[in-house]
């Protein structure tokens, strides 16, 4: 493994988990631990971990200000690409939409159909530029403060946009889903936004690969209850499964061949 996959891979494991232990990582890539210490050190020379004890964690403006977009975009991609595909059945021509900045509800943007009529708004730079292809989608891109890391706006400006318009879906994604639907998050801003739209529109959508389940952050956003659809892919803890059933959740799980 050369060393721009092994940073990466150490990367990825600093954003699903918040920390790394080096003795782990050493057996989990199988390079000396003298490398992955040499690896954590070029992470924090470029300001993207903070050495602790035996390993690293993320620096707090990461928890605060959300993961560089092109990391996550890069984890499970056909898993996001699954759930997407399935997201976009629930989507007819004349609907007004919100697509947030998550990096599985980007993906809906793929499986369009080409004519279809759309209002679209977005908080995502990235999402509002690749819908501009499409002839019969009007878009709106929220203003505010724009955030390197998520290429995302956010802030009062846009909050109080958002609490003048209504939608009738709207797709949401979510890095922490406890095992008994608590949603929660480590982002200031994506409460704001997000409780505002479930809130403000018709149906809500939860979009989540699953290896966002069965965490949990130190913000209460939301439940899995309060939301119109799940959907999510076949790697779902059975315990989630059984946890919806129980409580009337409606749980769609888009068929994946392929895990990451």
């Amino acid at each position: 493994m050369n060393k721009t996959t092994r940073l990466h891979e150490v990367e990825v494991a600093l954003y699903l988990h918040g920390s790394v232990d080096i003795a782990e990582l050493s057996q989990t890539l199988q390079v000396s631990e003298m490398t992955i210490r040499r690896d954590i050190n070029t992470l924090v020379s470029a300001g993207k971990a903070i050495r602790t004890r035996g390993g690293a964690m993320l620096p707090v403006a990461h928890y605060m200000d959300g993961i560089d977009l092109e990391t996550r975009s890069a984890l499970y991609i056909p898993q996001k690409r699954a759930i997407a595909k399935k997201a976009v059945e629930l989507i007819q021509s004349g609907d007004t939409i919100f697509l947030d900045d998550s990096s599985t509800t980007s993906c809906i943007v793929e499986f369009l159909p080409r004519n279809i009529q759309l209002i679209v708004t977005t908080c995502s730079l990235r999402t509002a530029m690749q819908l501009t292809r499409f002839p019969n989608i009007e878009v709106i891109c929220l203003g505010g403060n724009v955030n390197k890391a998520t290429q995302a706006a956010s802030g009062p400006l846009c909050n109080d946009l958002l609490r003048s318009m209504y939608f009738k879906t709207v797709f949401l994604g979510f890095a922490f889903i406890s095992e008994d639907g608590v949603i929660t998050t480590n982002s200031l801003d994506e409460y704001a936004i997000k409780r505002c739209l479930i809130q403000h529109s018709k149906q809500q959508v939860l979009m989540a690969d699953s290896s966002k389940f069965m965490r949990r952050s130190y913000i209460a956003l939301s439940n899995v209850q309060n939301f119109s659809h799940i959907i999510t892919d076949s790697d779902i803890p059975s315990s989630f499964v059984d946890f919806c059933n129980r409580n009337g959740v409606s749980l769609t799980i888009a068929p994946c061949k392929n895990t990451v």
